[in-house]
């Protein structure tokens, strides 16, 4: 359900950049803000642009970008700043959305590794995997003490696969792929044999994310071994509803595949978005981690966001290609990191 929004909202408390007299700092939603003192006060209407929008490289108000289009998390004297605040229209309202006024996009990343492969027609049997909302966008809608799983993020590109009429079907997020070995979701259904475990679960389409030699971060991948796949759900093929944790937990199972790592299972807290920070779980790969995924262990729905599965980025991940905040992580970090999860018989 996620959905794209430059949203005039009301300004809030506005307090003192510690490390700069001319700067400020605000929360828009749960995403901190750094801001020039004198520009807004409490109370003021203004646009918030998230990060990742795409702003029109010909607005005035822009020029201070020198020509980068791209809003990004950013360390702003040591200040972490997650998107920008503007000035509103006096004609616009509170909650408005005025990307198209504000001739603003958002960014969209190439599917990576595709290399030409062609689509096919979408079969019907899964939908596009879910378009999960960031949980700075809706820190409330977890219930405290409700019961999730934290999973770490992985920094690749999301797949789907499902044995069906006598053959495997594969998807990245948004395409059905025919069948060309050289395409990332088939070169790697070919690596985990997925058309013979996937025949054990007809009943289900597994979602999954491939990593490794796909992005930036790599997790120890060679040119030997250079993909990885974990699953991260499972859908009901007939039903069209996805699975509840443990459900999952043993569907996996059933296929012999690996899940993403569990760094939490427990009653949540606001103060368990922490596993968003550090070095990813994968021992030995020199590098943060990207964040974290937090459902609840029985499947539900919210009337904003749909299906309840939210997302953050880590703090180090968003500032990874600074320079200077590249944290030093190494296998010692990796080996000392405790995670956190209960065994599923």
């Amino acid at each position: 359900m996620s959905e794209f929004h430059v949203q005039v909202v009301r300004v809030g408390e506005i307090t003192k950049h510690p490390n700069a007299d001319s700067l400020g700092l605000t929360k828009v939603f749960d995403y901190p803000v750094v801001v020039r003192l004198g520009d807004f006060k409490p109370g003021d209407l203004a646009v918030y642009v998230p990060v990742d929008s795409i702003v029109p490289s010909d607005a005035p108000q822009w020029a201070f970008l020198d020509g980068h289009c791209r809003v990004k998390a950013k360390k702003l004297r040591g200040i972490f700043s997650m998107g920008l605040l503007t000035h509103a229209d006096p004609s616009w309202v509170e909650g408005q959305d005025v990307c198209e006024a504000m001739r603003i996009t958002k960014y969209d990343p190439p599917e990576p590794m595709t290399t030409g492969g062609e689509n096919e027609p979408d079969p019907g049997y899964m939908p596009c995997y879910t378009d999960i909302e960031g949980l700075r966008r809706y820190p409330d809608v977890l219930i405290p003490g409700e019961e999730v799983v934290i999973t770490e993020k992985r920094h690749g590109a999301n797949g789907r696969w499902t044995y069906q009429d006598g053959r495997l079907w594969c998807a990245s997020h948004h395409n059905w792929k025919k069948l060309d070995e050289v395409v990332l979701w088939w070169k790697v259904a070919k690596l985990y044999d997925l058309e013979r475990k996937l025949q054990r679960r007809p009943d289900l389409g597994f979602c999954g994310e491939v990593f490794g030699q796909v992005q930036d971060l790599k997790y120890n991948a060679t040119n030997k071994n250079p993909l990885f796949l974990e699953l991260f759900d499972a859908l009901d093929i007939k039903t069209k509803r996805y699975l509840d944790f443990d459900d999952f937990v043993t569907a996996a199972h059933d296929v012999d595949l690996p899940l993403v790592p569990i760094l939490f299972r427990g009653p949540w807290s606001p103060d368990l978005r922490s596993h968003a920070e550090g070095p990813t779980t994968t021992v030995g790969a020199n590098h943060v981690r990207e964040g974290i995924v937090i459902r609840p262990v029985k499947e539900r729905w919210d009337d904003r966001i749909g299906r309840v599965v939210l997302k953050i980025h880590g703090e180090g991940y968003l500032t990874r290609k600074e320079g200077s905040t590249k944290p030093p992580y190494n296998d010692k970090h990796a080996q000392q990191i405790k995670v956190e999860k209960r065994k599923v018989d």
